[in-house]
């Protein structure tokens, strides 16, 4: 009769398995090298892009930044060298890291799941983002939720797209025509309406829509800091509106004077649409503005100016009002 196994021989059996198991997995540093490789890219290439939602998930618990400093290491991108750019996602969302190489399109995208650094590699390049095809099959990729948001603004950035509209997809989290009109309204605003010494902006976001994540970071208007007020109108109150296609206000106040200025907006979004033929995907319609981000009056006109008083300013920001109302821009 055979002698039973010890339990010491059962532990290093044990312990010899879970190394070479190790082993055989690959780490964030070898599939990252790997990637590269396969882009034909080199550390501190000035042609590579990495996005990454690092900053904001956590892997089982913890900060995933570790991750992202490893990453920088490797690939040499930095947000100083404007080759780093993040996305904002829930904590819960999994890790992603991108790498593409400008030019070419090619890009790698890496995924951390429960066992493993999943690499996906495909092209990204305009061309490939403005066929229907490449929408219908980026479902089936591992990463195909997180699919619009790389692809539109990985192709902005290489189209050299300004950083402050960047930053405002980080918070939006994708680019989408939305967050454009956002981002034209904003530089209208800066402009036109420049603040003087004791002066403020406060938007009031009314209608409501993407618009207003890239008002919070050109303008540094957020509701936190009272900077912006958010109200959502029925149906029959936006089909009051006396301003043609409104797009929400923006007040400009001295709080030591109580007196300043209100302006009505309208943003036409025929104009935006009118820039690529009506079937092109969303993620590629963002491109076609980007020659046009310097213009923002072709988009965004004044509907109405007046004067504030401490009133009107209050009855404009109060909780339950009606801005339109406030400001005598309804249909009688």
């Amino acid at each position: 009769m055979k002698n039973k196994p010890t339990t010491a021989w059962i532990l290093v059996l044990l312990t010899v398995l879970a190394c070479c198991s190790s082993a055989s997995a690959a780490t964030l540093e070898e599939t990252l090298s790997q990637a590269m490789k396969s882009l034909g890219a080199a550390r501190d290439d000035a042609d590579l892009l990495m996005m990454t939602d690092a900053p904001y998930v956590r892997i089982d618990g913890r900060c995933a930044l570790p991750y992202l400093e490893r990453a920088q290491q490797i690939t040499g991108c930095t947000v100083g060298k404007g080759n780093l750019l993040f996305f904002q996602r829930p904590q819960s969302h999994p890790l992603r890291l991108m790498l593409m190489k400008k030019g070419t399109g090619d890009a790698v995208i890496i995924s951390k799941t429960e066992n493993e650094w999943l690499s996906e590699k495909l092209n990204l390049g305009s061309s490939a983002i403005a066929a229907p095809s490449f929408w219908e099959n980026a479902k089936k990729f591992e990463a195909g939720r997180d699919m619009f948001t790389l692809a539109a603004v990985a192709n902005v950035w290489a189209k050299n797209g300004p950083y402050d509209f960047l930053k405002s997809a980080e918070l939006h989290n994708h680019i989408c025509p939305g967050l454009t009109s956002g981002y034209l309204i904003a530089h209208y605003v800066l402009d036109r309406y420049p603040v003087q010494p004791g002066e403020r902006y406060t938007i009031v976001a009314c209608p409501v829509w993407c618009k207003e994540d890239a008002l919070q970071v050109v303008l540094d208007c957020t509701p936190g800091k009272k900077g912006m007020i958010v109200k959502r109108l029925s149906q029959a109150q936006r089909a009051n509106i006396a301003v043609a296609d409104p797009a929400g206000m923006l007040l400009i106040w001295d709080a030591d004077k109580k007196s300043g200025r209100g302006v009505a907006l309208s943003f036409d979004f025929d104009r935006l649409r009118a820039l690529s033929p009506q079937d092109t995907p969303k993620a590629a319609t963002v491109l076609a503005v980007l020659d046009h981000l310097d213009t923002p009056e072709r988009f965004v006109s004044t509907a109405k100016e007046f004067d504030l008083n401490e009133n009107l300013f209050n009855e404009i920001i109060r909780a339950s009002g009606n801005p339109y109302e406030a400001a005598g821009l309804v249909k009688k």
